[in-house]
């Protein structure tokens, strides 16, 4: 024989159950967001590794523009300022944008100086000054990253 259930039963048993169900339902969805989301400090860690990685190429610049000017003098050499530095150098800038970009603490008086010292790099091969006028243009463009994106040098 069936049990006969109220009617106001059953509807107390099925709110209870949705209820049960919405609360679950927002604990795990919580749980998930919370685990999942980029905070604060995470993403300022990543612009500080960017910004490092960045710096890094500009110094880099210097091996590349030693080959190019050493190709200038030697016949032969492959290796050119346009090729080997400035097309490195707009890559560097186009990255340096996007970093800004994801830097909301950057300031533009900072954002400007940045791109004066990229800039000052450009300008160094443009007029094709010494490897060591280079190298301290884009070791000082380096640090200047650095410091600005707040790299522990």
């Amino acid at each position: 024989m069936a049990m006969y259930i109220p009617l106001s039963r059953r509807r107390r048993n099925a709110a209870l159950i949705a209820v049960a169900t919405l609360v679950a339902g927002l604990v795990v969805g919580f749980v998930v967001g919370r685990s999942s989301a980029t905070t604060a400090s995470e993403a300022a860690r990543d612009v500080r590794a960017r910004g490092d990685e960045l710096a890094s190429h500009v110094a880099a610049l210097t091996i590349e523009y030693d080959q190019a000017i050493g190709a200038d003098q030697t016949a032969g050499g492959t290796d050119t300022i346009q090729g080997g530095v400035l097309d490195a150098l707009d890559l560097v800038d186009s990255d340096l944008d996007q970093l800004i970009k994801d830097a909301p603490w950057i300031g533009s008086a900072q954002s400007d100086a940045l791109h004066a010292a990229t800039a000052a790099v450009r300008a160094a091969a443009t007029n094709k000054v010494t490897a060591d006028e280079f190298e301290t243009v884009a070791d000082t463009t380096a640090t200047a990253i650095r410091t600005t994106f707040g790299v522990d040098t």
